[in-house]
């Protein structure tokens, strides 16, 4: 799987504390592993939220990442709370 990071992820993971950086960087790293078997277990708490491909992963419990998901693609949009993340789909 490839991963592509756009500029509004970018910055916003910038402007995280180290711990909340780390736990975004864990997401990345059990993505892949994480869409190949859906139904298993991984606490990243992936769901679908548009009919356009764009998805949550739960990186903590306050912190979330937003990510456009295209066959062997993911392109990462946006990681902030949930309050946040609601914010960043209205201006879509």
């Amino acid at each position: 799987m490839t991963l592509s990071f756009r500029e509004p992820f970018r910055r916003a993971v910038r402007s995280l504390q180290a711990r909340d950086q780390a736990a975004v960087w864990r997401v990345l790293l059990e993505l892949e592993a994480a869409l190949a078997q859906p139904y298993e277990h991984r606490g990243l708490g992936l769901r679908k939220l548009h009919p356009t491909e764009v998805w949550e992963a739960r990186a903590s419990l306050d912190r979330r990442v937003l990510f456009l998901l295209a066959r062997d693609h993911a392109i990462l949009m946006f990681a902030g709370t949930h309050d946040e993340v609601q914010r960043f789909l209205k201006s879509l």
